[in-house]
Formats: structure tokens, C-alpha cells, sequence
């Protein structure tokens, strides 16, 4: 080496040669990356802005990034530059002052970052972006800064590689914290989701570090003389920094081990949970998505057989009325926590006895178990920050918890032997027996928060509220929650915290059926399913019984329901007012009988005496009120079960204390003076001592020789192995899936059984060893189960003279091991040799064996590392390519039908929807104030409007809906088909940093598997390919997809995947070949739209909505205050019979607006001055051959001649090519015009091959739809559109919901009525006495719907018995054509059934049903009749059109077709001649906006029926011919 002189001399002033060293690149990205993943984890326990804790977390996540995955990595890194020949004195040397402000400077940036960034779990992508900044500027800052702290080099920075660096930064950091925060955001609590965001930050840093340290030159100014100095001190910081990040990350891992272990075991124990929802049904757990709970006692000891922990014992009672009262034992918990702590406990851990040493169940033990109820609960209200009386009253059920285990298969000689007493006898003949094992139970208090301040303080507790259906399966999961439906218990328990099931004042018919309890004392009642204080009843329209109504009543007394409805006929014939009375009274009864639904109803007898039950009064919070009820009785056979799903069975004991512990009860009163009587004596009681008595811990013990005569008395128990504990560990373990007990078990049970039991004393004295008839093992007379007790014992030899332990005489064998088990408690001896001893096997010391031992153990661990590192890879794999469970592709929630026992087949019973002619009086009598006005009126029968019906009347709202022409006659009917986020969308989000785009997609991901979920029926998964030209396209394509894909999440299905070019085209032979250099295929789904449509506003009917198409409101009524009250409504029907049409008046407390493109026209009804909102843009479709492309795969060009997208997608057999976008004016049919079909055209033959010719006569429909863009009137730019959707409320109280798109109907639905509900005070309530739509009584619709929003849960008509194998049920039945099978299934789901009963018999073999209407379509005559009867369809067009898609298919096909669908439609309406003449004109008129050619919009119906419909000779034959001309045959 040279020396300092010489150096000097050689690069003084000079740029120094630098190079790198692998070893410290990968070690400084590893510190980034330990940094990252704390600072990930530190942010993913943050709850709240507001808490100490929830700061301290901020600071600390600030310090983990900026000082150790910023700042350590920058000097680690820095470790890896080489400068000139790595020379001592051209290490680089560094300030102290400048390093030390190099690390705080980051730190707070960060902070402010993080602060910036927020902890609300509604993620602000504007606040990402700002806090991915912020971070980004974090990391340069430091570096460059940290750069400033070189003493001896000034550093040369090339300014590309300086924007590099910076964009690296900044780019990466938002894309690591969008991801962080999304995954938090939508609850997928992965491990390695978060460590993929932590593997990005690390990105980060080491991305801009090392581009940065690429640009960077070093010029020299002087030597450093302290060059081992200075480098060691930076590199002992950070390395020190990291390891004590590590240790952290460490200590995280073993906190989340330790809790999975300690949930396990509280999951085999008997514990409270917290159920704590907000206002908008979100429930509070911890950030590990734990609901709040504390445990109460390890078992419950039961004393007798029958003496079972649940809803009917005693105990259960106590606490459910105290959790309805807490003051009455709130001044006493702190006497309950003092009492507890003195009572006797083990030594071993500190668990309070329940047993004692005599096998005597502890003193007072129901009140201790009551004193436990309420320190639990006090501690839970502790955790929450609450006041007891504040934490919540006791839900009315007992979830199981835990893993059920097996009991161990005993030997039946050991069993017998003990059944015979053949062991010792157990003191007071009592005995400890183990019914359930492994299995424990949960209870909950539940309570609604209201108050925004509230939940900002359990937040700042460290809980968040989140989503019941995004936390159940965790809840489910890390619990061990053994219910099947835990989303629908804690839907219940909402439900249940409102404390509003009641029932109402005034008259009610009730059914009281009582049976014995199977296996048990006591009896059962029967009650309305989730509302356990209720029972099966009707409302009389009555307030009160009057005197002579009591002696009607008396009349039918002791009489069942047949009698009763014969004698209730004969009073008719009697005076005006008990012919009401029996009218009234029957009329209750019947309603009754039809909920139930269960044939023991008839046989109930009506008893005179009627009850009073307590009731909400109507106008106050106050129940104080009673209701009367005549009752049905009954005593049930005691295998009765409950058929209707409606009802369950319960606890006769428990519905009485039900009907006692509402709140504000009288009852609560004498109840607490009760508490008082019983608990303050044993609270206040004098002290007592502790026991003296040491418990050691079961488990391996050496006995010495004075004690070894236990041997020979083994079931005589010695003062310390008859005793429970409440710990984590019981003494007495049953542990049936071990033979050896050298372990404790982690599993403890939460019953354990205190029986009496008989045994005889143990063997003869003297015996050392176990005789061979021990093993002999009799059936147990309570059922064969068994608990063994586990004791491992060394037997050694004992000196007698000294007492010290020696080498046994004769080694231990393998048969030394023995094992005993009685009923009860079983002893397993496992006589181990001891060290020195020899192997009479192999004659070598047993210490040899385990030097042996230890030396497999050292392989073990030597492959344990690269074991766990392709475990880790294959469950990587295992996950990319894991199966999964695609909606529409399970079995049908309804079992298709069968034959019954008479040989019959059995259809579906759905049911029926009203008649056009009842929703038209039904309208009337709402402005004639024969029925009360309508909650809400809907304008405009198209997805939003239909959507915004269904989920009103779902939430329990009297709801109208009406539509000027057909439902989805409008722009709902013309859309692309796709169900689907937007992938334009997304890539418009990305590059205009679009934040309102990117929630659109967001938002309609999430609702596209709604679709799929609630009608399979109509919507299916679809891949869409996306043609390759260039290889530089892969990858930017390809990270688009994958973005799609995972802001997908969850609602994915999926996963995008790359094609080769062979395999694209074998995809999509329709392809170019030239230029296509691949392929990427995403998926999204597509549907039928206007058939969704009409299911949607069927489902709604079914409901109870009143629904009337052809409709028009011709103008809007208002109060004297100028509110909107109700509206002027023509039906125009009559009018194309030529009859007269007279106004509807509608009332109605809300009118709200959803009439697309037509939005406002009805404003202008409301204020004609105000400002037009509405930006029409027509979008054209074409429909082409199906050979067009492939049947399951569709195609998207993103990039056309004039940068728009078109789709070209496979659609009901045809391929569906679109769309444009181009401003236009707003008519209701408006007409594709021939520029845009032919630029669809010239586009689609782009990426076809060219031996495919695209002819304009190809073209079988096309249509054009008009996308109501809006505008928003209360935005300051008025001018700028709305890009997802508009909910709007003028002054007079127009709510007008406008925008969006098909796939968002949902929510956009669910905004509306919102903010309809909220501004109006609609009364929404939980949907009583739901219909079946599934037609059978499998599926009890109305379960879920608790008076929230539910329809991405309720199942449109047809969904519920729709399986992809429902079309051969179909054919094997009814015979019909196998293409027809499918369409029907595929469009009405298993309303096919019905349908398909409705074709007229063709008398053929085969079909043997079924006549189509076109020849090349599935469409049937069936389909019509079912559109009349069930669906509403007034007009040949709705049939055409929107029942059956054939207009949108093929236009000239459905001209073809409308003589038969007139013929029929006249049939079953009654139409006259003028009325068919005019259909026919106006369906022709219609055609043409479907793309009809212009010569056939003058042919006559005869000319159609005859079959001559010849225009060759017609200019347009070049343009409308689907072939070439036939050749012309020359005469010779």
C-alpha cells in the first residue's frame, strides 16, 4: 500500500474510483427492510388520532422508518462503496453533528407523514399520496443530508440520477403505504400482505439510495486519519438500531403466537364477550379483529347429570336480568373482586379451588360463580374504558367455542374393573367425570353506541368498529366460535342492542306450545326465531277487549282450530258487530296459521283467559304499557321439532324471565333487592385464612419408597389429586388423545362433572406391580364416558438406609409402561429409566442413547432452514393456485323438486305477485286516504329506480315505484352487458392521479360479486382477453391487471394470467395473426341486463312495493309549506285500449327521482327554474354473428384510432361489439347512426384475421343508449361532471339520484334511500312475516333483514334454486329441447319451472314442450304467458325487448316473431283488433331503433305471416345481406 504522502499526491482534488460490495447492498436492503416491517406493524395497531398509547405508536413508527429503514440502511450502504483500493485513509469519515441531524430528520418528516396520512380506516388516497410524498422527501432528505455529514469527499451529484432517486422515493413509498392501508382497510389481516407493503418501503429506500449512490462521485479534499473510527462508530449504531428492531419484530411474532395459544385456550373456557355496535351497525374489536372479552371461570362444575351450563339454568337467568340492571350490584364489585382474592387458591397458579381436597364442592359456589359474572364484566368494562353500567345488557343465547376432541377408546377389562370398584373409592362417593371435551362457551353483552364522541373514545381505547361481514370469519376463526352463521348472530345481536322487540299495544292472538325436554327436567316453548321474548302471534285491529267480545271469546273456549273456524262462521250470522268481531278474529287466525306453517297448529285449543304482556307504548321509549293477548295452547308431543323456520324452541324458565327483564321493568326492582339479600353477606363476610395445604402440579413425580404403597391403593385418593381449580390448567385433566402426560395440557375444558359413584377399595397391600386383571373394562352406566387422569411417574430404586435415590436393581423395559383407567379418574404410569441405567435391548448406557439422540436432533435442525424455506415457497404456490369457490358454480340453496310419496311431482310454490289491476288500486287508495301514503314513491323503473324500491321495502318501508314506459325500457336495456370495475377507469386513476376514479372502481368491484351472489342466474364470470402487439406492452398490461386483481381483493375471483401467442390464439382463433406477440386475459363479469332489471322490481313486489309500468307522473303535488307530498300519475294502458284513463293521486312522504337521461324533465315538474344537471352521451352497440367470437371469452381493444375502448364480448349466442361515446340529445328511442356502427366495424376488423370479412350486413341489431352523465348543482363548478354518482335533495324535497352505472345500481340504491331515510325520518324496521321467495321453506328470507340495508344479501326471484345443472331437471320433466332448457334457466332461474309449465304441448316425441317463437332463438310461447302473468309485460315490445332479449339480438328475427307474440299477447289480455293493429305499428316503429333495415319498416303483418320479406332487388341489399347474392342459374 502507499503511503498517506503518496495518496495524497495521487487524489487530491481528484474524482476517487469507486466500486461496490455485494455482501453490504444485501445487507443494507435487509435492514431497510427490518425497519419497514416494524414501522408496518407499529402502524397497523394505530386505532385513532386521539390516546397516548395510539401517539406513542406514531412516534415509534416514525423512529423505525426514518432511524432504522432510512437512516441505518444509508450508513450500512454507505459501508458497501469501495473508494479507490478500499485504503484506510479513503474511507470516508463523517461529522457527528450532521449524522446525529441526519437521523432526526427523517423521523420527523415521517411523523408528519404518518399524521398526515391518518388512522381512519376510510382510505383518502389524497392523504396517501400526500403522506407518500412526504415519506418520499423523508428518505431523499436524509440521504442527501446524511451526505453532508462527509468530512473528507465533496460529493458530485449527476441531477438525472437525482430525480431518478426522488421519483424511486416518492413513487414507491405511496405505492407501499396505498397497499398497506387498502389491505387494513378492507380487514385481509395477512401476514404477508403487510409484509409485501413493508417489502416496498424497503424498495424505497434502497431504491433511491443505490440510484442515488450510482450518480453520486467522490472527490477528494483530504485524507481521514480516523477512518476505523469513524466507520465503526456508524455501523455499531445502525447494527445495534436493527437488532433491536429485530428483536421487536421478534418479540411481535412471539405476542401473536402467544395469543393465538391463549385465545385457544380461552376458547375451552367460560367467558364474557363485548358486542359493541355504532349507529351504522359496525362492530367494535381489537385490531387483531378480537371482540373484547374476559374470561369468567376455566370450568363449570356440574352437580348433578342433568345440571348443564346454558340458557335454562338458573345461573344464565341471574345474569341476564342483572346485565339489565348493573346498579344493583355496581357499589359490590369491588367487595366481589376483595372476596375472591380470599378464598382458597393453588399454589401452583394461583387459581381458585372449586373442589376441595375431600372431592366437596366449594361453599357458596352459585353465588362465587355470580361474584365471577360480575368481576368479568367490570373487567370488560375496564378494557372499553366504560362504567359497568354503561357495558351492556346480556345477549340471550350461548355461543360453543373450542375444539371438540374424541373421548379415548378405552380398554373395555380396565373399564369393567373399575365399574366394579375394583380401585379405591373416592371420599363423600363423589367423582369427577368429563362429558364434552375441549369444548367452551361464550356469552356477550351487548349495547349500540349513538354518540359520535363515543366511538372516538373506544378507538382511541385501541378498538376500531368495522364491517360485521368483513371480521366475522376472523371473529370465527381466532375465537373458535363453533356457530355456523356467526354474520347472522351478530346481525342478532345488533338487532337485540336496539331493545325494540317488543310487541305493540293493543289485541293480539298468540300461539302457546309447550313440550317436555328430551333428556332433561323442565319444558320447552315455541317463539319467533331471534326474537326469543316473543311468541308466535297476529294483531287484532283492535286497542282493547270489550266486555261483550270477552263473551264471545268464552264461547269457543277449550275449542281447536277446525271447530273454531265453523262456530266463527256461524257468528257471522249474528248482530253487525260480532260478525266484524268473528270476521276480525279469523282473519288473525288465518294469518297466523300461514305464518306458522306447522300442522300442530290445528290441533291448539283457545283458552278464555287472556294475559297481559308488556308492550311499546306507540309515542314513547317508555314500555311500561301492557298488551292483551288470547291465547292458543297446546302441549306438544316431546319429539316435536320446530318445522317452520320462523319458529324455534326455547326454555320455558327462560321465557319467563324473558317477559320480566325488559327494560324498565317493575320487576327489576324486587329483583335487585334480591341481589342484595344474597350477595352482601357472603361480600361482607369476616375474612378468612388461607390454606395452609400445597398443590403441586400433576404431572411426572418421583416417589419415595415410604410413598410408594399409593402403588398399591390407586384409587384411593392422598389429600392432592381430587381437587379442580379455575385456571388455565385443571388438576384433574382429562386428556383422551395422549398417552403420556410428561407435558401439561393445553387444553382445558369448560365443564367439568361433580356425580355420585361407588367404588370399593383398592388392591391388597404389598403388591408392587399391577396384576393383569386391572385391564378388564365394563360399559359405564352413565353412557361410557370416561375422563383419565394422566400421571407419568419414574419408578427408581430407593436406599432404605439412606433414603437416597439409587440405579433400579432391573432396568426399565418398554413394557414397564402401564396404563390404568377408571371411571372417573384414570392413572398412566410410564416407569422411564433413569440416567446410567442400561438398555437391556442393546446392552449400552442410556446415556449413549441420548448422546445419539442429540446428535439426530443436530441433522434435524441442520435441514430445518432449508425446509422451512420451501414449506414457505409451496405455500406461496399452494396460494397463487389455490382452488377457488366461484359464485354461480355451488349448489342451489333450494333442493330442485321431486315425486312425493302419492307418485305426484311436486313444483315450486312461489309466490304470487299482485295483478296490474291491485297495484292500481293499491296506488288509488293512497291518495284517497283509504290506506295510509306511501314512505317513499319511486320515478323510473330502470336499475337505479328498481334498486332503490327493493331496498327500501326491504328496510321495511311502504314503497310505490312507477315508470312511464317498461321497466328497463330506457338506458338500463342498452349497455354493454359487463359487470364490471372499469379497467379504463383504473388506468385513468393512475395517470390523472384521479381519486374519484379510482373509488369508482373500487366501489364496482366490490358490487360486481353481488351480483353473482344474489343472481347467478343472470350474470356469470367472463375472461376478457386483451391482444398483445408489442413486447414493450407486457409488462405495462400486465401491472395493470395485477392491480385490477388486487384492488379486487376479496371480490376477485380470478387471477389475470398471460398467454402466449400459440395459446392466444388458440383462445381466440378469430385473431391477427401478424403483429400478435400475446395475450393477457382479466376477468369481470357480464349480465343480462334488462332481465336483471325486471327481477330486481319483481323481487320488490314480491316484497310488498307496488310496482306499475306505463305509468306516467304528469306532475308533483305539494303541501302548503311548498314540500313535496305526492304526484299526479296517469296510467296510460287504458288509453292504448281506447278507453279513457282517469288521474291517479299518489301520497307519499318522500318522491325520489331516478329517471336516468329523463332527470330533468321531473326537476323541472319540482321547479321549472332550475338548472338542467343532465350530460347525455349516446353510446351505439352492435350485435354480430356468434361466430364472431369464442363462447366463453371476450376481447377489449384499450387503445382504437381515437383512443377510446371497444369491447367485443359473446352475449346469449351472438357477440356484442361497443361502444362509442359522443354527445347527443335526449329521446326515448333513440337511433344508431350508420358513422358510428361503421367505425365499431372498421375497429373490430382490425383485430380479426383477414380472411375474416366485416360486413355491414352482419350487423343483426344495433342500438343506441344514452348514459346520463350529471353535473352536481351544489358543487362550485357547476360545469364539471359527476364521476360515480349524484344523490340529491332540492328544497321542496326532491330526492333525485342520477349518474353511475349498472354496476354500482346497488349502491347507489343504498346511498339514496340513505339519505331519504335520514332526511325524512322514514320509519325503517326489521321485515316481518317475509314471503318465501324460494318457494319452499328451507330459506327463511326475512332472517337478515333487520330494517338496514341488505340487498347485497337478499336473492332475487329465481336465484335460490338456480344450479348450473338445473336445465336437465328441467328437460328429464317437461321434455324440453336442451338449448331451450339452458336459456330458461339461465333467464328466469328456477322460476324455469314455471315457465316451462306453461308452453303449450307440441305433440311431438321430442320436444314434447316448448314452441319457439323464432326459429334460431331459444325463446318460447311460455316465456310470454309467464311476462303476462308474473312480469307485467302490456306491450308486444316488452316482450320482445326486455322479457326475451330477441329484439337486441336480431332484429328482423323479431319481426318474424310478432305476428305469434301478438297472437298470443290478444289471448291472454283480451286484446280487440285495433289494439293488435297498433301494437304492430308500434313495435315496427320500435324495430327500427334496434337496427331494423329501412326497407322492412314498411312491411305489412300479412306479409310477414306469408314469409315474403324478399328485398334483393332493393339498394340496400349490399348493405343489409347477410350473404352474397345467389348465383343466377342460365337456362340452356
Amino acid at each position: 500500500m502507499s503511503g498517506n504522502g503518496d495518496l495524497l499526491l495521487q487524489y487530491e482534488g481528484q474524482i476517487v474510483p469507486r466500486s461496490f460490495r455485494p455482501g453490504f447492498v444485501v445487507l443494507s436492503y435487509f435492514v431497510s427492510f427490518i425497519g419497514a416491517a416494524l414501522t408496518v406493524e407499529l402502524l397497523n395497531r394505530r386505532t385513532s388520532r386521539n390516546g397516548l398509547v395510539n401517539n406513542l405508536i406514531l412516534i415509534s413508527a416514525a423512529i423505525a422508518m426514518g432511524g432504522i429503514s432510512i437512516w441505518c440502511m444509508h450508513f450500512v450502504g454507505n459501508r458497501a462503496v469501495v473508494l479507490g483500493h478500499d485504503e484506510l485513509e479513503l474511507h470516508i469519515d463523517y461529522s457527528s453533528g450532521f449524522s446525529a441531524l441526519s437521523f432526526f430528520l427523517p423521523v420527523v418528516v415521517l411523523l408528519s407523514a404518518f399524521v398526515a396520512i391518518g388512522a381512519n380506516y376510510k382510505v383518502s388516497m389524497l392523504r396517501t399520496c400526500c403522506g407518500g410524498i412526504l415519506a418520499g422527501a423523508g428518505i431523499c432528505g436524509m440521504h442527501y443530508l446524511g451526505n453532508l455529514s462527509i468530512n473528507n469527499y465533496q460529493c458530485i451529484y449527476n441531477p438525472v440520477y437525482v430525480a431518478g432517486a426522488a421519483v424511486i422515493a416518492v413513487f414507491d413509498s405511496i405505492v407501499a403505504l396505498s397497499l398497506f392501508f387498502l389491505v387494513r382497510a378492507s380487514w385481509t389481516n395477512s401476514w404477508w400482505k403487510r409484509g409485501l407493503s413493508a417489502f416496498l418501503l424497503a424498495a424505497a429506500v434502497s431504491g433511491m439510495h443505490w440510484v442515488a449512490a450510482v450518480g453520486t462521485q467522490y472527490r477528494l479534499v483530504h485524507l481521514n486519519d480516523r477512518a476505523r473510527l469513524s466507520e465503526t462508530q456508524a455501523i455499531t449504531v445502525a447494527i445495534c438500531l436493527s437488532v433491536v428492531a429485530a428483536f421487536v419484530m421478534l418479540g411481535s411474532i412471539i405476542y401473536a403466537t402467544w395469543l393465538m395459544r391463549h385465545n385457544a385456550n380461552k376458547a375451552q373456557q367460560i367467558v364474557l364477550g363485548a358486542a359493541v355496535f355504532d349507529k351504522s351497525g359496525r362492530i367494535l374489536v381489537s385490531p387483531d379483529g378480537l371482540l373484547p372479552s374476559e374470561k369468567i371461570t376455566d370450568t363449570y362444575v356440574e352437580r348433578t347429570q342433568g345440571d348443564i351450563f346454558s340458557i335454562a339454568h338458573p345461573l344464565f337467568h341471574w345474569m341476564f336480568q342483572v346485565s339489565r340492571n348493573w346498579n344493583s350490584v355496581n357499589g359490590m364489585v369491588e367487595g366481589m373482586t376483595k372476596h375472591l382474592s380470599l378464598l382458597p387458591k393453588s399454589s401452583r397458579d394461583s387459581k381458585i379451588r372449586l373442589i376441595d381436597d375431600d372431592g366437596n364442592l366449594i361453599e357458596n359456589y352459585d353465588a362465587i360463580f355470580r361474584e365471577l359474572f360480575c368481576v368479568a364484566a367490570a373487567g370488560l368494562a375496564g378494557k372499553l374504558k366504560e362504567q359497568l353500567v354503561d357495558v351492556g345488557i346480556l345477549w340471550d343465547d350461548i355461543l360453543a367455542t373450542g375444539v371438540d376432541g374424541l373421548p379415548q377408546k378405552f380398554d373395555q377389562s380396565v373399564h369393567r374393573r373399575l365399574e366394579e370398584g375394583g380401585f379405591g373409592e373416592v371420599r363423600e362417593n363423589r367423582i369427577v367425570r368429563q362429558q364434552e371435551y375441549g369444548r367452551g362457551s361464550l356469552m356477550f353483552l351487548v349495547r349500540r353506541v349513538e354518540r359520535r364522541q363515543d366511538v372516538d373514545r373506544l378507538e382511541a381505547a385501541g378498538f376500531r368498529f368495522a364491517e360485521i361481514h368483513q371480521v366475522s370469519g376472523i371473529i370465527a376463526s381466532r375465537m373458535q366460535i363453533k356457530t355456523r352463521d356467526l354474520k347472522s348472530k351478530l346481525a342478532n345481536m345488533a338487532i337485540f342492542a336496539d331493545g325494540k322487540a317488543i310487541m305493540h299495544p293493543g289485541v293480539h292472538i298468540g300461539f302457546f306450545g309447550v313440550k317436555a325436554r328430551v333428556g332433561s327436567f323442565g319444558f320447552d316453548i315455541v317463539v319467533k326465531n331471534g326474537t326469543r321474548n316473543l311468541l308466535p302471534s297476529m294483531p287484532l285491529p283492535l286497542e282493547r277487549l270489550e266486555g261483550w267480545q270477552m263473551d264471545v271469546i268464552r264461547r269457543f273456549d277449550r275449542m281447536n282450530i277446525s271447530l273454531l273456524f265453523k262456530e266463527l262462521d256461524g257468528l257471522r250470522k249474528l248482530s253487525p258487530r260480532e260478525m266484524v268481531f268473528a270476521s276480525q278474529l279469523s282473519d288473525a287466525l288465518q294469518a297466523l296459521r300461514a305464518w306458522m306453517d306447522d300442522p300442530t297448529f290445528d290441533e291448539a285449543v283457545l283458552t278464555s283467559k287472556v294475559v297481559q304482556l308488556p308492550c311499546q307504548a306507540q309515542n314513547s321509549s317508555n314500555p311500561g304499557k301492557s298488551c292483551t293477548m288470547v291465547a292458543l295452547c297446546i302441549m306438544m308431543p316431546i319429539h316435536a321439532s320446530a318445522n317452520s323456520p320462523r319458529c324455534e324452541f326455547i326454555p320455558l324458565n327462560f321465557f319467563k324471565v324473558h317477559q320480566m327483564a325488559y327494560k324498565d321493568s317493575p320487576q327489576l326492582a324486587a329483583f335487585t333487592r334480591h341481589v342484595h339479600r344474597e350477595l352482601s353477606p357472603i361480600v361482607n363476610a369476616a375474612l378468612i385464612n388461607m390454606p395452609q395445604t400445597t398443590y403441586q402440579q400433576v404431572g411426572r413425580a418421583v416417589f419415595w419408597r415410604n410413598r410408594l404403597g399409593f402403588l398399591r391403593c390407586l384409587g384411593r385418593p392422598s389429600g392432592h389429586n381430587s381437587y379442580a381449580i379455575m385456571g388455565d390448567s385443571n388438576s384433574i385433566q382429562p386428556n383422551p388423545g395422549r398417552k403420556s402426560a410428561s407435558h401439561d395440557s393445553e387444553h382445558s375444558d369448560s365443564t367439568t362433572k361433580l356425580w355420585k359413584q361407588d367404588f370399593s377399595h383398592c388392591q391388597r397391600p404389598g403388591s408392587d406391580t399391577m396384576s393383569e386383571r386391572t385391564g378388564v373394562q365394563q360399559q359405564s352406566s352413565l353412557g361410557g364416558i370416561m375422563v383419565s387422569q394422566e400421571i407419568q411417574v419414574d419408578i427408581s430404586q430407593i436406599d432404605e438406609a439412606s433414603g437416597r435415590l439409587s440405579v433400579p436393581l432391573k432396568p426399565a423395559t418398554k413394557a414397564d409402561r402401564v396404563t390404568m383407567v377408571k371411571a372417573g379418574a384414570g392413572f398412566d404410569f410410564e416407569m422411564d429409566c433413569l440416567p446410567g441405567a442400561e438398555d437391556t435391548r442393546t446392552g449400552q448406557p442410556f446415556g449413549s442413547v441420548v448422546a445419539e439422540r442429540e446428535k439426530v436432533n443436530e441433522g434435524l435442525r441442520r435441514i430445518a432452514v432449508p425446509t422451512t424455506i420451501a414449506a414457505v415457497g409451496g405455500g406461496a404456490l399452494l396460494y397463487s393456485y389455490r382452488p377457488r369457490n366461484i359464485p354461480g358454480f355451488e349448489g342451489p340453496a333450494v333442493a330442485p323438486p321431486t315425486y312425493g310419496a302419492d307418485g305426484t311431482f311436486k313444483l315450486p310454490r312461489f309466490p304470487k305477485v299482485k295483478s296490474r289491476e291491485e297495484q292500481v288500486a293499491a296506488l288509488k287508495k293512497s291518495g284517497t286516504g283509504e290506506e295510509e301514503e306511501y314512505d317513499m314513491l319511486v320515478i323510473g323503473g330502470g336499475a337505479t329506480g328498481t334498486g332503490v324500491a327493493l331496498d327500501a321495502v326491504t328496510r321495511g318501508l311502504k314503497v310505490a315505484i312507477v315508470e312511464r314506459d317498461d321497466f328497463s325500457s330506457g338506458t338500463s336495456s342498452k349497455s354493454t352487458k359487463l359487470v364490471h370495475g372499469g379497467v379504463r377507469y383504473l388506468e385513468k386513476a393512475v395517470w390523472n392521479l384521479d381519486y374519484n376514479q379510482y373509488q369508482l372502481v373500487k366501489e364496482a368491484l366490490k358490487e360486481r360479486k353481488y351480483f353473482l351472489q344474489t343472481a347467478p342466474h343472470l350474470s356469470s364470470w367472463l375472461p376478457i382477453m386483451l391482444p398483445l402487439d408489442k413486447w414493450w406492452k407486457a409488462p405495462y398490461y400486465w401491472a395493470g391487471t395485477k392491480f385490477y386483481d388486487f384492488l379486487a381483493g376479496s371480490e376477485g375471483i380470478e387471477s389475470s394470467y398471460f398467454l402466449t401467442r400459440s395459446k392466444a390464439l388458440d383462445a381466440f382463433p378469430m385473431l391477427k395473426q401478424t403483429d400478435l406477440v400475446g395475450a393477457l386475459v382479466y376477468y369481470d363479469g357480464a349480465h343480462n341486463d334488462s332481465r336483471m332489471n325486471v327481477s330486481i322490481a319483481m323481487t320488490a313486489a314480491v316484497y310488498g312495493a307496488t310496482i306499475l309500468n306505463h305509468a306516467e307522473v304528469t306532475g308533483l303535488l305539494k303541501n302548503e309549506n311548498g314540500k313535496l307530498c305526492g304526484a299526479q300519475v296517469k296510467d296510460l294502458i287504458p288509453e292504448r285500449n281506447g278507453k279513457k284513463s282517469d288521474p291517479i293521486t299518489v301520497k307519499a312522504k318522500c318522491i325520489v327521482n331516478c329517471t336516468g337521461p329523463f332527470t330533468d324533465s321531473i326537476r323541472k315538474l319540482d321547479d321549472q327554474e332550475c338548472k338542467e344537471i343532465v350530460a347525455p352521451a349516446s353510446g351505439v352497440h352492435v350485435i354480430l354473428p356468434g361466430y364472431y367470437s369464442p363462447s366463453n371469452m371476450g376481447l377489449i381493444d384499450p387503445s382504437t384510432s381515437d383512443g377510446r375502448v371497444i369491447f367485443f364480448l359473446p352475449w346469449q349466442g351472438n357477440t356484442i361489439a361497443g361502444t362509442t361515446d359522443e354527445p347527443t340529445n335526449i329521446t326515448p328511442n333513440p337511433l344508431p347512426d350508420e358513422k358510428s356502427i361503421q367505425w365499431i366495424l372498421n375497429e373490430v376488423s382490425h383485430y380479426l384475421s383477414p380472411d375474416i370479412s366485416v360486413r355491414r350486413g352482419d350487423v343483426l341489431a344495433a342500438w343506441a343508449g344514452i348514459r346520463p352523465l350529471v353535473r352536481d348543482p351544489k358543487a362550485k363548478n357547476t360545469e364539471s361532471l359527476v364521476r360515480n354518482h349524484l344523490v340529491d335533495i332540492s328544497s321542496s324535497g326532491l330526492v333525485t339520484c342520477a349518474g353511475g352505472k349498472w354496476t354500482t345500481y346497488r349502491q347507489m340504491a343504498e346511498d339514496c334511500v340513505d339519505a331519504a331515510v335520514k332526511e325524512f325520518n322514514l320509519p325503517t324496521k326489521p321485515f316481518v312475516n317475509a314471503p318465501r321467495v324460494s318457494g319452499t321453506e328451507a330459506i327463511d328470507d326475512g332472517a337478515i333483514l333487520n330494517g338496514t340495508c341488505q340487498t347485497h344479501n337478499v336473492r332475487l326471484v329465481g336465484a335460490h334454486g338456480f344450479s348450473k345443472t338445473l336445465f336437465i331437471n328441467i328437460i328429464q320433466h317437461f321434455g324440453i329441447e336442451t338449448e331451450v332448457a339452458k336459456h330458461l334457466t339461465e333467464s328466469y332461474g328456477d322460476r324455469a319451472w314455471t315457465v316451462a309449465a306453461l308452453c303449450k304441448p307440441t305433440n311431438l316425441r321430442f320436444p314434447a314442450r316448448g314452441e319457439r317463437i323464432a326459429r334460431l332463438y331459444p325463446f318460447v310461447d311460455g316465456e310470454i304467458r309467464y311476462a303476462i302473468a308474473n312480469e307485467y309485460a302490456q306491450t308486444a315490445v316488452d316482450v320482445i325487448a326486455r322479457r326475451t332479449r330477441l329484439a337486441f339480438l336480431n332484429a328482423q328475427a323479431a319481426l318474424e316473431s310478432l305476428p305469434k307474440v301478438i297472437d298470443i299477447m290478444a289471448q291472454e289480455l283480451k286484446w280487440d283488433r285495433a289494439r293488435q293493429d297498433r301494437e304492430w305499428k308500434d313495435t315496427v316503429a320500435f324495430l327500427q331503433s334496434m337496427g331494423l333495415p329501412e326497407p322492412m319498416l314498411s312491411v305489412t303483418r300479412a306479409q310477414v305471416e306469408k314469409g315474403k320479406l324478399d328485398f334483393s332487388s332493393s339498394l340496400e341489399y349490399k348493405m343489409y345481406s347477410r350473404h352474397d347474392k345467389p348465383p343466377v342459374v342460365e337456362e340452356e
